[in-house]
């Protein structure tokens, strides 16, 4: 029974987070264009810088988000959530608040610049409503982080859903019966993120205090326990993984800036639709990772939950995306409707749909080794991928174009899946003499 329960909370997780993505994909469909439409073209560009900005700054995120995840999932087995939350709290509020004030004096030096052209005022009124918005939405990430590690997915997505509607509807109320400006369009995101945070942290301080209060003290010796919780430890255990999920957004992003600058606008205009696609595609591994990690890092037999997430991570991404890379020039026509563009690039998205098969074969074994704080060889990995992805692209640009780009891809998901390849050798070889082991 307690088996059948944990199938039904895993899927139950992983739903609710591909349903959000949904959720922001009709968004998208239905919602940017009345946007789009109503703002025009000059307020929309202000929009998207801001929003770009807002992206670059949520990066970040990778070297906290995957931590709290497996912290918050060994705090909650020993009665320590409420402390591990509060740590990661003051990371996230300390990082957004240092970002927020260096990105709010970057704004006035553009403002009011000594010698060159200053930026005009609703520019400068627009960056600084969306670094207020990015100073509550980061900080945000803690009271999620705190349910995603208890697995509660569920929740989760449906409180972040229920505020993504919210503010969506105040801006669509404003901009079309108020002002079709980008400002009128950024402040209820701004506001409306604030009010989140307010209510999600004292929900989850409510909400440890009570499950703390209700479990036995941790089992751990005090001094395991007073090392976990010293800010100093949490600091090194956050740059030990930094390096590595910094390599790691690098492998991600080194194709299109190699590519910017040494293809010609048509071609790489065409490359970075493709490969739009196939970052949207590769970020469906996030439900899985969110739904397995906080297991894994609890589980008496790590490999067993391995094993799981292998399969599930087979069944919705690697065979989808086999299947896929037999007619990619069919799915391009499909969405792109442009016949020239889907003959062009098919080759690319081929090879580009059998690196996300094999990215999403290593991706359970990333989840071990960080699982493991294994982040010495996660970082060596990544940074062979993308010594790998230079030498790739600087010798076949000349000579394949954008296809180089996805052979950077296929590159990537090579070594990782050699590296999968030998935790899974280690795993079996450990197993017989683990069984061999007298009790």
């Amino acid at each position: 029974m307690m088996q059948r329960s944990s199938r039904r909370l895993l899927v139950i997780n992983i739903a609710s987070s591909y349903a959000n993505f949904g959720l922001m994909a009709l968004i998208t469909l239905l919602v940017v264009p009345v946007y789009v439409h109503t703002l025009g073209a000059a307020q929309w560009g202000l929009v998207a810088l801001c929003m770009t900005l807002q992206g670059v700054l949520f990066s970040i995120d990778v070297a906290l988000g995957p931590l709290m995840l497996r912290d918050i999932a060994r705090a909650t087995q020993q009665g320590r959530q409420a402390s591990v939350h509060q740590r990661f709290l003051r990371l996230y509020v300390g990082v957004a608040l240092g970002l927020f004030v260096l990105a709010q004096l970057a704004v006035s030096a553009l403002h009011n610049p000594p010698l060159a052209t200053p930026i005009d005022d609703e520019l400068a009124l627009a960056l600084r409503i969306v670094l207020v918005q990015f100073l509550f939405q980061f900080s945000n990430n803690a009271a999620i982080g705190f349910w995603n590690g208890q697995e509660r997915q569920g929740f989760a997505n449906q409180r972040l859903a229920v505020f993504l509607l919210i503010k969506h509807g105040l801006a669509v109320l404003l901009v079309t019966q108020w002002s079709a400006t980008a400002i009128a369009y950024l402040i209820p995101f701004a506001l409306v993120c604030a009010i989140e945070f307010v209510v999600n942290q004292l929900l989850v301080r409510r909400e440890a205090t009570v499950a703390s209060k209700a479990l036995a003290p941790s089992a751990l010796p005090m001094a395991e326990v007073m090392r976990d919780d010293s800010l100093g430890g949490q600091w090194r255990d956050v740059l030990g993984f930094a390096w590595a999920a910094g390599l790691g957004v690098l492998t991600t992003q080194i194709d299109r800036i190699y590519l910017s600058l040494t293809l010609p606008a048509a071609q790489f205009g065409v490359y970075f639709v493709i490969c739009s696609l196939m970052l949207s595609l590769l970020h469906l591994q996030v439900p899985i990772h969110r739904a397995f990690l906080p297991r894994m890092a609890t589980a008496a037999a790590p490999s067993d939950v391995l094993a799981a997430m292998l399969r599930v991570s087979v069944l919705l991404l690697v065979l989808p995306c086999l299947l896929m890379a037999v007619f990619p020039q069919t799915l391009l026509w499909l969405w792109l409707h442009d016949a020239g563009i889907a003959a062009a690039g098919a080759e690319s998205f081929r090879l580009m749909l059998i690196a996300i098969a094999l990215i999403a074969l290593f991706s359970p074994f990333g989840s071990l080794l960080l699982s493991q704080q294994r982040y010495r060889l996660m970082t060596a990995m990544n940074a062979a991928v993308v010594v790998l992805q230079v030498l790739l692209l600087w010798v076949f640009v000349p000579r394949l174009g954008m296809s180089a780009g996805a052979l950077a891809w296929l590159g990537c998901g090579a070594i990782q899946v050699s590296v999968a390849v030998i935790i899974w050798r280690s795993i079996r070889r450990a197993a017989p003499q683990a069984s061999r082991t007298p009790r």
